[in-house]
């Protein structure tokens, strides 16, 4: 009976070292499938005049835009955390405990809202604050989760008032 709980224990060890294989190797293919894209812009030494201050809330991570469980595993874009996201007058400030800050400028952003879900996050109506942005060539989307979740519209607001008014808007 003990040798068979034995064999059974290392079977299970094994299983699951085998699964943790094969996830690490798939998060590391992404990694290398997205190693052309560029770092985000560094916030700059002055980013400008406060907005909206210091929200604070959850940094859920980044997707390609059209696939809302495409995490972007580079440069730490796919990395939750505790964060303030900072409407400022240049752009749009993430800070992100034990991450590097993420500052994305006017001129990259496309858009601001809400929606209900971002890389395996789901939540309720308007339970995200999504930022949609260009990084290199491809389109992302980047979601923002509010302690206070009525801050999402204002949020939104506040940073489509500041976006360039494109061709075709």
């Amino acid at each position: 009976m003990t040798s068979d709980r034995v064999l059974l224990t290392l079977g299970t060890l094994l299983f699951a070292g085998a699964v943790y294989a094969l996830m690490l190797k798939g998060w590391r293919s992404r990694q290398r499938r997205q190693g052309d894209l560029p770092a985000p812009p560094a916030t700059p030494a002055d980013p400008g005049d406060v907005v909206v201050g210091a929200v604070p809330g959850l940094f859920v991570g980044t997707t390609t835009e059209h696939d809302w469980l495409d995490r972007i595993a580079v440069h730490g874009l796919s990395h939750r955390a505790a964060g303030w996201l900072t409407v400022r007058s240049t752009g749009v400030v993430v800070e992100r405990e034990g991450l590097a800050d993420l500052f994305l400028p006017y001129d990259v952003l496309l858009d601001a809202g809400t929606d209900d879900a971002l890389a395996g996050k789901v939540v309720g109506r308007d339970g995200l604050l999504v930022l949609t942005w260009r990084l290199g060539a491809r389109t992302l989307r980047t979601g923002f989760r509010a302690d206070d979740h009525s801050a999402h519209r204002r949020l939104a607001d506040a940073v489509r008032a500041h976006l360039p008014v494109r061709e075709g808007s």
